[in-house]
């Protein structure tokens, strides 16, 4: 059977209730089980409806009731970690039966503008992946809905966090480096990224923690590929290569390889290469790059189910519960800190030296 479709070829409830001869909110009734249609009208309905493979949308659903149900999620183009957390998120609120509402920031667009769309969207709680947002525009949102901030920290009162425990990533790297045979280990930082500082500081002191203190080098770098090769340029050009260096993330890591690669420096036998985040680009054959894997959708369940949380303070339901082997602890602005453990994943990059 087939008939006029939506404009994305979707078969609509107009469809049915053309198919049907019946009217729109009839045919609406009938879908969702609502009172006042007779019972072989609605099975007629539902014939019609499943030969001709019409599927409600989950969205418009939530959108007619009173509650949305609806969660959104803020993240920014570009990171391919972002994206494994978003990914996480759907099968998260999904599965928990809620809907996920996307904004994304890019160069031309900001988280503020971005939030404003998924308020505008009625969403009734929002995650925010590592954003770059000012504490009074973060405190404008928090005050109109609940928000759960994944990778960040805030000075606000009362909000949810979820981290990967980089400190047992980054000293899980210095371990391994340290046990291959090397010894000077540069850190590429993140420049102006959310965990950069957070990541230096755990290198320091996992540095320390092989007496290796005095010997801290950080140079500066990004999150991107093209910040890992211009660090691994300079110091090329300055001749100041160390035995090994620990890339900020895996776009870092990548970029730095490529360039160590071109200008004919032997990976793993003259410099080791490390990344973070554990993105799927870096198991291929042209990388194999030994990285430390973030548990991307455990920390997006996490978040969804410390947001329900928020959003049904009043509700003693399973939704709510966080996984028992993920750490949790109070802020001490209140609120609660959860903390996820990451694993290392060794590969060609990092073999041991000669």
């Amino acid at each position: 059977m087939k008939g006029p479709r939506g404009r994305d070829g979707r078969v609509t409830i107009r469809t049915v209730a053309e198919h049907a001869g019946r009217s729109i909110s009839t045919v609406s009734a009938a879908l969702n089980g609502s009172d006042g249609v007779a019972g072989k009208t609605r099975q007629e309905i539902l014939r019609i409806a499943a030969e001709l493979g019409y599927q409600a949308d989950p969205r418009a659903q939530f959108l007619r009731r009173s509650h949305t149900g609806l969660i959104g999620a803020s993240f920014a183009i570009g990171q391919a970690y972002q994206g494994l957390v978003v990914d996480g998120l759907y099968q998260a609120a999904s599965a928990l039966g809620h809907g996920l509402v996307l904004a994304t920031s890019t160069p031309h667009r900001d988280v503020a503008d971005g939030l404003r769309s998924l308020l505008l969207e009625r969403c009734e709680g929002i995650i925010l992946i590592d954003p770059d947002i000012s504490v009074d525009a973060l405190a404008h949102l928090v005050d109109r809905t609940p928000a759960v901030l994944i990778g960040s920290s805030t000075e606000l009162s009362d909000v949810d966090e979820i981290h990967s425990r980089d400190d047992v990533g980054i000293q899980l790297l210095v371990d391994h480096l340290v046990d291959t045979g090397r010894r000077h280990i540069t850190h590429v930082d993140g420049g102006r990224e959310t965990a950069a500082r957070r990541r230096v500081k755990r290198f320091g002191q996992a540095m320390e923690r092989h007496g290796l203190g005095g010997g801290v080098r950080v140079v500066p770098g990004g999150g991107g590929e093209d910040s890992g090769a211009m660090a691994a340029r300079r110091l090329i050009e300055t001749g100041e290569l160390p035995e090994a260096l620990l890339c900020f993330n895996d776009h870092c890591a990548v970029g730095a390889l490529m360039e160590l690669r071109r200008q004919g420096v032997r990976v793993p036998q003259d410099v080791a290469v490390t990344g973070y985040d554990g993105i799927p680009v870096t198991a291929a054959s042209a990388f194999s790059l030994t990285t430390v894997r973030q548990d991307a959708g455990l920390i997006a369940e996490v978040a969804v189910r410390a947001l329900l949380a928020r959003m049904h303070p009043d509700q003693d339901g399973q939704d709510g519960r966080i996984p028992a082997e993920v750490a949790g602890e109070n802020r001490r602005l209140g609120g609660r800190l959860y903390r996820v453990v990451p694993d290392l994943v060794i590969r060609d990059t990092t073999a041991r030296a000669a």
